[in-house]
């Protein structure tokens, strides 16, 4: 509970802090065209890291390693930081649990409506977080939880990033447990600037 506690905080401050921008003098204006729209996509791989793990289902500290997806649309802004909103998806990649409930790669697939926020730290080192309900929609049964995560991406060209990315996420699991997991994971991304 303390985890869901901290994730909801950071997406309440998220939420209430980027949204209002300080006024800028017309100079400044002037010479800031704003930033265009974009579509952005992530396809990445990683390994997540139980931080309750439920001996009684067979659990390992490490989950199984998934492979996700998330697309989304990043809105025009004049300010550094942008909204957008975006859907995620991803399954696990091999076998999980007990001999009692165990689940099996490809079993488990997570659909994600997600809250982005994209920052522009440099010129070539765009960071984008989100804040997601995940949903588990797999043939392992299902379930709903909570995630929030960051990538840090490099631009190796116009368009094209590699990005490393961190996630907490929280799920209530089978028999009431709820599940709390970090995750890391590598990959690359896309950026499609929409122009006037």
């Amino acid at each position: 509970m303390r985890l869901l506690r901290t994730c909801l905080r950071i997406a309440l401050f998220m939420f209430a802090s980027v949204s209002v921008s300080a006024p800028r003098a017309h100079a400044q204006d002037d010479e800031r065209s704003g930033e265009p729209a974009r579509y952005v996509g992530l396809a990445s791989t990683g390994v997540p890291l139980r931080l309750n793990p439920h001996d009684d289902l067979g659990q390992q500290r490490f989950a199984p390693a998934f492979a996700s997806a998330l697309f989304g649309y990043v809105l025009a802004s004049d300010a550094r930081y942008h909204h957008g909103f975006g859907l995620g998806a991803s399954m696990n990649l091999g076998r999980d649990g007990g001999y009692a409930e165990p689940v099996y790669a490809g079993e488990q697939l997570v659909l994600m409506p997600a809250y982005l926020g994209y920052y522009q730290l440099a010129r070539d080192l765009p960071l984008l977080g989100h804040v997601g309900l995940p949903v588990l929609v797999g043939l392992a049964g299902r379930s709903f939880g909570l995630e929030m995560g960051a990538a840090l991406a490099y631009r190796l060209l116009a368009g094209a990033d590699v990005f490393a990315a961190l996630d907490l996420s929280t799920f209530v699991g089978a028999h009431a447990t709820l599940d709390a997991l970090a995750s890391i994971s590598v990959g690359v991304a896309f950026e499609y600037e929409v122009l006037p």
